[in-house]
């Protein structure tokens, strides 16, 4: 997984990604002319900070106008102010708003019983960033999904669509050549998924639970995604090896359970009629914000009532994007430039 590796120049963005190419200019190599351009340099680089302070602020401007400013009072998401940036359709919900450390959120409210939309996984070949995907798979919306390896690209998470096993964590040398987690792999198998299930009548359903677990007998997987650790009803960090002791008795954090940072994650509602994919940036994608620890993360999703919530891959992998009012994909959360993901969590119109 991409976790926290990423300098402290990166950017919320929340306009389309663009290419930008760099120009190399020499200077004369003279007392006076290099005077000159050190003084153009300093004031340059004094115009380039006001114009990031500006960006910055014009982007905390738009989530306070568009969101509901803060959670403070909320019981539920229905208890948000819906963003203006994205058209109003039935049975989809986009909000930007405030959480109680100031982080920027960025939710997404999926109507699970309508039969307007579709929520499944999509596995890239190699990588890609989110928004290439949502894009190439004619999606509404999508965010980054499994974990995986940044040295290979390989999965660390076992991906199904369709039926299909797309993605074997077995098959990631990475991972199972990896001394220091062999002790820990049969573990990290059963790490909790999503899944999206049928039943004999053509309905589905969606639950949260370790990847091993045995399904009711009249459901059958259609689509599942593995990532973690479970958020609700119980935070199983220590359960599924993410804060674990290894030989020496070194206590090993994986992904930061308890620092805050930018963080992905899916929940549903109580009464299993929606889906929640929500972003949430951290300093590290954004230094007006400080991101969640993931026991601020599940008691972010009870607030929003939901009952069962998991864990996507976070960090600098944390990535949404939307296709907003002007009918274009954007990347509204994430860094710049944008991480390459080996899945995304993706929503579809019927």
């Amino acid at each position: 997984m991409s976790f926290l590796k990423v300098d402290n120049l990166i950017k919320l963005s929340v306009a389309a990604l663009t290419c930008i190419g760099g120009q190399a200019v020499q200077a004369e190599e003279t007392n006076t002319v290099a005077a000159k351009n050190e003084t153009a340099a300093a004031k340059n680089e004094t115009a380039v900070a006001k114009k990031e302070t500006a960006v910055a602020r014009n982007s905390e401007n738009k989530i306070s106008a568009a969101g509901s400013g803060n959670v403070d009072n909320i019981t539920s998401w229905k208890d948000l102010s819906a963003s203006s940036r994205m058209k109003n359709v039935d049975g989809l919900h986009y909000y930007e708003f405030k959480t109680d450390n100031g982080s920027n959120a960025f939710l997404l409210v999926v109507d699970l019983i309508s039969k307007n939309w579709q929520l499944k996984p999509v596995v890239n070949q190699s990588t890609a960033t989110t928004t290439a995907t949502t894009c190439r798979v004619d999606a509404v919306a999508s965010v980054n999904g499994a974990f995986f390896n940044l040295t290979n690209g390989e999965s660390t998470s076992y991906v199904t669509v369709s039926g299909q096993l797309l993605c074997d964590p077995h098959k990631n040398k990475a991972l199972t050549e990896n001394v220091k987690l062999k002790p820990f792999l049969e573990t990290i198998y059963k790490r909790s998924e999503l899944r999206i299930l049928k039943d004999k009548i053509g309905r589905l359903h969606f639950s949260i639970a370790p990847h091993f677990a045995p399904t009711a007998h009249d459901l059958t997987i259609v689509h599942a995604i593995q990532a973690g650790p479970r958020l609700l009803p119980t935070l199983t960090d220590k359960e599924e090896a993410f804060v674990r002791t290894e030989a020496g008795g070194t206590i090993v954090d994986s992904i930061g359970v308890n620092r805050p940072a930018a963080r992905t994650a899916i929940g549903i509602t109580k009464d299993g009629g929606h889906a929640l994919l929500l972003c949430v940036a951290s300093k590290r994608q954004d230094e007006f914000s400080s991101g969640l620890t993931l026991a601020e993360l599940a008691e972010l999703f009870k607030r929003l009532g939901c009952t069962e919530a998991l864990n996507l891959d976070g960090g600098t992998s944390t990535t949404m994007s939307v296709k907003l009012s002007d009918d274009t994909v954007h990347m509204v959360c994430g860094r710049e430039p944008e991480t390459l993901v080996k899945s995304t969590l993706s929503v579809f119109k019927n």
